[in-house]
């Protein structure tokens, strides 16, 4: 493909690493972003003195996210952040340190639960084929994609395939006998989310979530200094508002100006809806797919309580002893929709999360910030009581996004008793705030919905929506490879840059 040119849509974390590899190997990039900085759901912000993790407050490895950040040179340049886990209900506490403590607190909790310990070997099973395979730093097939190291999986897929559906996941969490608890263990994560993600979290939980110092905004920043420094050029808000092709091939970008960016070929890592229903001519897609496309449901949204609070980040760590601390009302893993009640939010879960200790300048010297998130709807409420998504914000919005945000702040004072007291800036995003921050549809956290019997990527060809209709228009981000998240996000930018460059999609790191 030469040194032709390629324009990147959206600088969330596929786009950024996408425009990275391809600026390294001398192609010439144009990377296009609609926002004033990159990250999308993994961006952060400052609200005058207080800096927050807008959407995603860490992420996994599982052997792809770091060796790729190492390839590209970022790694080193931050400081790594292992967090803790925390769980608690009005029946437990304990701390994601090992399963073997997670085993007990459980059994002590429910000590007339005969299922626990059977539920957990199953688990442990899973976990077993993680560490096997990958660490944080390592996994093979990412550099060797031969023969030979696909070998040792092959008499693990009928495993593999049983753990990828949430019915096996129902059938694993049967032998709990309490319905309550049974319940909890069969709905909590993303909907309908496959017995493979269920287990496979509590492993990864335990060894393998991190923060980057300073905040996932930094992490964005190295990554868009990568392909500047590679002769990449980055146009910051800057919004695309169609793909333009002729002759079956995507020609470039026509922006929001009405000004035209022609390209060699284009990688778009925005929201796939938009790609089907609007960016592209209507013919482009067939019908069929389209209509199934526009109407695929999508992981969960999140609405978060963003706080500034005077409270020293030492004692709110001390109070906390954990980075992710979970509070859950019931066992009833609700997911609010349009018709769920005014009042859905009250007995939803919640989490804290706090990095203050780890990172003093997010904060006035003394004082700390806290972000509280569970999961929420953009529908919900007639769209927050704002008449749509994308409409100008209505009072009554306002006024229900500060009731919901001191609705969480209440459920974190069930383990930070007198929070409210302590709060000197409130903040409140909705999913229709994600929507508009990250043009993900309806705000959604991770692409499409988990659920293996409905997601489009899960039934796509090669489980990815790569490929587009057009030959050298290639999609990256948590839309195009199952499941979404930013493990796949990062992983298809890494792919769609080997696609643009003519390279088979798998070709490993560092080639």
């Amino acid at each position: 493909m030469g040194n032709g040119k390629t324009i990147v849509v959206g600088a969330g974390i596929a786009g950024l690493v996408a425009a990275a590899y391809l600026a390294r190997e001398g192609r010439r990039v144009t990377l296009l972003e609609q926002s004033h900085h990159g990250g999308g759901n993994m961006s952060g912000f400052r609200r005058g003195q207080w800096y927050f993790d807008g959407g995603d407050q860490s992420f996994e490895s599982l052997g792809v996210v770091f060796p790729i950040l190492e390839d590209l040179g970022v790694y080193d340049e931050i400081e790594w952040t292992k967090t803790r886990y925390r769980f608690m209900s009005p029946d437990f506490d304990f701390f994601l340190d090992s399963f073997e403590s997670v085993e007990a607190a459980l059994k002590d909790a429910f000590p007339h639960e005969p299922g626990i310990g059977e539920l957990f070997s199953g688990v442990r099973e899973v976990s077993a084929f993680l560490r096997r395979h990958c660490d944080p730093h390592s996994f093979p097939l990412l550099n060797d994609f031969s023969i030979g190291k696909l070998l040792p999986f092959l008499p693990e897929l009928p495993k593999l395939l049983r753990w990828a559906s949430y019915d096996y996941r129902v059938k694993a969490c049967s032998v709990i006998k309490n319905p309550a608890l049974r319940n909890w263990f069969s709905s909590i994560g993303y909907y309908r989310m496959p017995y493979l993600f269920f287990a496979g979290f509590w492993d990864i939980w335990i060894r393998d979530y991190w923060h980057p110092a300073g905040g996932m905004q930094k992490l964005m920043d190295a990554l868009a200094t990568k392909i500047e420094v590679a002769g990449g050029e980055i146009r910051w808000r800057t919004r695309v508002a169609r793909i333009e092709s002729r002759g079956g091939r995507a020609t470039g970008a026509t922006l929001s100006t009405g000004e035209f960016v022609e390209a060699d070929s284009v990688v778009y890592s925005g929201d796939y809806r938009a790609l089907v229903s609007g960016m592209l001519d209507g013919g482009v897609f067939p019908r069929r797919r389209a209509a199934e496309l526009e109407k695929a449901k999508l992981t969960e949204s999140l609405v978060a309580a963003y706080l500034g609070v005077d409270i020293d980040p030492e004692e709110l760590g001390a109070k906390l002893d954990a980075h992710h601390a979970f509070w859950f009302p019931n066992y009833d893993a609700l997911f609010p929709d349009a018709d769920s009640g005014i009042g859905a939010h009250r007995s939803m879960w919640v989490t804290a999360n706090f990095f203050g200790r780890e990172n003093p300048g997010f904060a006035p010297k003394g004082k700390s910030t806290l972000v509280l998130q569970t999961y929420s709807s953009a529908e919900w409420q007639g769209f927050w009581r704002n008449g749509c998504i994308d409409g100008k914000r209505t009072p009554e919005y306002a006024e229900l996004k500060e009731t919901v945000g001191r609705e969480l702040v209440t459920l974190a004072e069930n383990f930070l008793p007198g929070l409210s007291s302590k709060i000197e800036y409130l903040g409140v995003g909705t999913p229709l705030s994600s929507h508009r921050f990250s043009l993900n549809a309806e705000g959604s956290s991770g692409g499409w919905c988990y659920d293996d019997r409905v997601s489009p990527a899960w039934r796509a060809p090669l489980k990815h929506l790569m490929k587009t209709p057009l030959p050298n228009l290639f999609a990256a981000g948590h839309y195009a490879l199952w499941p979404g998240g930013v493990i796949s996000a990062a992983l298809s930018g890494r792919f769609a840059a080997n696609l643009v460059l003519g390279r088979p999609m798998l070709t490993p790191i560092g080639r």
